[in-house]
């Protein structure tokens, strides 16, 4: 018998469901870019990428985990920690950033979490943009509440994944969303 707490969602449709959604990388390591969606339960899915254009783009989701709730932002998509693997920045409610180390997995996709840092409520945007500044290291960039736009340049390093931070615009505020 399947009960509302047992379903799986369904390959990749519209899905209410879903408070959180952010591309994911390559987290299986078979070539194709895969997504992270969590659900308004805390439950955090991954849809393996099939590289498809003409059929499904992702496979049936995989659950990753609960307990990922307690966070307010989620961004992936990028190898912060230098090892060519995908890995995971949450920011929890009391603004304390979370790194969570890809392990190249697609059942078990993230290693334990890292503290980056606190004061991370500053910004209500986080996006993981890849290398900005062509130094072969991911970045990432924050847009704070006045519309400031900051980088991260990344460092590669588990323990501080980016150097102090830049600022490089304002007026950001006038877009809903960076990615």
């Amino acid at each position: 018998m399947v009960t509302a707490s047992s379903r799986v969602p369904s390959a990749l449709g519209p899905r209410s469901g879903y408070d959180q959604i952010t591309g994911a990388g390559d987290l299986d390591r078979d070539g194709y870019t895969d997504l992270l969606a969590r659900d308004k339960a805390g439950l955090l899915w991954l849809y393996k990428g099939t590289g498809s254009f003409t059929t499904a783009r992702f496979k049936t989701p995989v659950k990753v985990g609960g307990g990922w709730g307690v966070y307010n932002q989620l961004a992936a998509a990028g190898d912060i920690t230098g090892d060519s693997r995908a890995d995971l920045l949450a920011r929890d409610k009391a603004g304390i950033l979370w790194l969570y180390k890809g392990t190249g997995s697609g059942s078990v996709p993230y290693n334990t979490r890292t503290k980056v840092g606190a004061g991370w409520n500053t910004y209500n945007q986080l996006t993981i943009t890849g290398d900005l500044t062509d130094d072969g290291k991911t970045d990432a960039v924050a847009r704070d509440t006045a519309g400031g736009l900051w980088l991260y340049k990344g460092t590669s390093k588990t323990t501080a994944p980016f150097a102090t931070r830049v600022k490089i615009g304002g007026d950001w505020n006038t877009y809903n969303r960076i990615f």
